[in-house]
């Protein structure tokens, strides 16, 4: 069964409505259209600091080229853990990739149905036993153990509207496929837009 979005021509919480119902539609009526392909190159730089470049990618049938520079993120360590504290570290992104793919997906996913959102915040936390990564422990998890989220929002959605629209979050599956993540929303309702 292929389902084709409803169709808006106006921007919603800042989202362009009408382009994500395209690339829905063009999906919905050929499965290749939504394969896609993003693509890293990590360069250590010294100590524990690393800087990645984030380019072209492959989306809608076609290479993306759109980008006329890289763009470069940096990792480091705290200087607890013998680092610079020049950047987040490798597990400080994974917790940025899980909460800002969750606010991206419920706010796209908001607005193509009408949903009004005056304010969005997710946050979350990881646990970790790091005697993993240290090789002081071979029982110990080298990553994360468990994470929590929290959303707080202020919109037109009612809390299981939010937390549906968050399931569609392609991060927030690859987490929560892989350890348990406990998830707490608190919604200040608005009247829908």
């Amino acid at each position: 069964m292929t389902n084709t979005a409803i169709k808006t021509d106006h921007i919603v919480n800042g989202i362009d409505t009408a382009r994500i119902v395209e690339l829905a539609t063009k999906m919905s009526q050929d499965d290749n259209y939504g394969n896609f392909r993003f693509r890293a190159d990590n360069e250590w730089v010294n100590g524990n600091l690393s800087r990645t470049a984030i380019k072209d990618f492959y989306a809608g049938n076609d290479e993306r080229t759109e980008r006329a520079h890289a763009l470069i993120v940096a990792a480091d360590q705290p200087a607890f853990l013998a680092g610079d504290n020049t950047a987040p570290n490798a597990v400080e992104h994974y917790l940025n990739s899980l909460v800002s793919c969750i606010t991206t997906t419920v706010v796209a996913h908001a607005s193509v149905q009408g949903f009004a959102i005056q304010a969005f915040n997710a946050s979350a936390e990881g646990e970790m036993d790091a005697r993993g990564f240290f090789g002081v422990s071979d029982d110990a998890n080298r990553g994360f153990s468990k994470v929590r989220v929290d959303v707080k929002a202020k919109t037109s959605a009612d809390e299981a509207t939010v937390r549906k629209l968050m399931s569609y979050s392609p991060v927030y599956e690859l987490v929560s496929k892989a350890i348990p993540v406990d998830v707490n929303i608190t919604v200040e309702q608005l009247t829908r837009a």
